[in-house]
């Protein structure tokens, strides 16, 4: 009898040991499959945020709204009233734009001055003149600006700002109300 009982419980215990192991790896099988298809999930959202963030659009205008001064040269000019920031990449604090993306880019700015005062300006790009402007022989009691344009290619987390020349360390800005104002934009025209 001693034999049967041991029969019995080996095939009992053999039968339950591949029941339980199988239960165990089929919700085990469940548990990565449901994992895999969540993390498709997941990454397909994803992709779709970022294709969102890339489309949206990247475009900014600051002007320099009631205010006079000097500034020496190689500092950089804040416009620290924003206009528009779409994007949120201009820092009205410092005065500088960070590239969100690869790509070519548009900037814009016009400085003003008053009286035989002068303001020489230019486009930085990480450290790289890329253009400049401004207005040098201004006659006794006038108001007068200069305007640039300027494109350039520029990589995710790229700084661009406007600063002074290395020409004199006497630049006056003057920008009030009916009077002409200084101001920068830029946009993100091509995205690369």
């Amino acid at each position: 009898m001693d034999v049967k009982y041991f029969i019995v419980l080996v095939i009992v215990f053999s039968t339950t040991e591949q029941i339980f192991s199988k239960s165990i790896e089929n919700i085990t099988s469940l548990d990565e499959d449901s994992i895999n298809s969540r993390l498709e999930l997941l990454e397909t959202k994803l992709n779709l945020l970022e294709n969102e963030k890339e489309k949206q659009p990247v475009l900014f205008y600051a002007i320099i709204k009631q205010n006079e001064f000097r500034l020496n040269k190689h500092s950089t000019v804040v416009f620290e009233t924003i206009i528009i920031n779409e994007g949120d990449h201009y820092n009205k604090n410092d005065g500088i734009f960070v590239a969100p993306s690869d790509g070519i880019y548009m900037f814009s700015w016009t400085v003003s001055t008053v009286n035989a005062a002068y303001i020489l300006t230019e486009l930085v790009v990480e450290e790289n003149v890329i253009s400049s402007t401004g207005e040098k022989e201004v006659d006794s009691s006038s108001y007068s600006s200069a305007s640039m344009t300027a494109f350039c290619r520029m990589r995710e987390d790229d700084h661009a700002w406007i600063r002074t020349t290395g020409w004199s360390t006497d630049n006056f800005i003057h920008s009030k109300d009916l009077y002409a104002r200084t101001s920068f934009l830029g946009l993100l025209v091509h995205p690369e």
